[in-house]
């Protein structure tokens, strides 16, 4: 008889591991873009947000993925918040079906009650972790499979899931988690790969990951983006020169130092830019403010292009210092 799940008590801290099948090579670990990981990582971050499960860390590596999720204290949602995160994953055109008929319940004595019966199925879907794996899991492997012209099960065994204590327990599996690609060989340094969390946080910096982070370090909101980045950089590496019985450090001791001690987790400003440039639209031009508007003045000669917008600043750098003619996407994944 399998062990009963072990869940915690209002919120909760998770590790969730997941294998496929045979060990099914899913996800490209080639610093390459991987359609599969794009569309994984897109419905995760859907389901996230309709769920409440929070993604604080992940690793995508080639057929099995870690997760490291927060699951808040249940509250009951009112229906503006029930129904915004409906539309996170089934889009705003169904939220408008659902608004159109909580318009007609409205005109009944007991509408409210009505319209409130109708939401609880997304309700009873939300704030669970088990339903939050059940639902992306299977969406992916539809999605998969009809990719593949392919048949049958995607995913191995149920998903393992550990629960964490807040602070060093949860800490010390993030750092696990992020150095998964560089025990295996694939990088020498966890931002050089592409389907982490942490590398999200360097190369895009977006909402979702940096706030993971400060969760992680136990940061005030108002933690800078830098002092999250070099926080966590240095909780890497220090767990990272650390071996155990079973597996060789991730980083030799004087490597750690070096980044700890020396750089202070600091990155600089060649490679942020390296980490981020891999996820530069196609064309891009780099430069000065004057450079970048000169070259978008003659794509409007030349080639008729229409663009509202002007040149954007690189906000990882100081004021100025760096613009593109084509800011980093604005979609989270893809």
């Amino acid at each position: 008889m399998r062990f009963r799940r072990v869940k915690a008590e209002g919120q909760g801290f998770y590790h969730i591991i997941s294998r496929t099948v045979a060990g099914l090579f899913l996800f490209g670990t080639s610093g390459e873009r991987c359609n599969a990981a794009e569309k994984f990582l897109s419905m995760a971050r859907s389901h996230s947000a309709f769920s409440g499960v929070q993604i604080l860390d992940y690793t995508l590596m080639s057929n099995h993925f870690h997760l490291v999720c927060f699951v808040p204290e249940p509250r009951l949602l009112s229906i503006d918040e029930v129904l915004e995160r409906i539309e996170a994953l089934y889009g705003p055109q169904f939220v408008q079906t659902l608004r159109a008929q909580q318009a007609r319940f409205a005109e009944q004595a007991d509408g409210l009650e009505q319209f409130n019966r109708l939401l609880d199925p997304y309700r009873r879907r939300m704030n669970d972790f088990s339903i939050f794996l059940k639902e992306l899991k299977g969406g992916f492997a539809q999605w998969y499979n009809r990719q593949r012209k392919r048949y049958g099960a995607l995913w191995a065994e149920r998903f393992k899931s550990v629960l964490l204590e807040g602070g060093q327990a949860l800490a010390t599996v993030v750092a696990y988690v992020g150095l998964n690609p560089v025990r295996a060989g694939l990088c020498e340094d966890p931002k050089d790969y592409r389907y982490c969390g942490y590398a999200e946080a360097v190369a895009k910096g977006t909402p979702e990951a940096m706030e993971g982070i400060r969760i992680v370090l136990g940061l005030p909101p108002e933690a800078s983006a830098q002092e999250l980045s070099r926080e966590y950089r240095k909780l890497l590496f220090r767990r990272g020169a650390l071996g155990s019985k079973n597996k060789a450090p991730a980083f030799d001791m004087a490597k750690a130092q070096e980044v700890v001690e020396q750089e202070e987790g600091e990155l600089s400003v060649q490679e942020q830019l390296r980490c981020k440039i891999r996820y530069f639209s196609d064309g891009v031009i780099l430069g000065s403010r004057s450079f970048v508007e000169d070259h978008c003045q003659r794509l409007k000669q030349k080639l008729g292009y229409r663009r509202k917008s002007g040149p954007s600043a690189l906000k990882f750098l100081r004021p100025g210092t760096l613009w593109v003619f084509r800011n980093l996407r604005i979609r989270i994944f893809g």
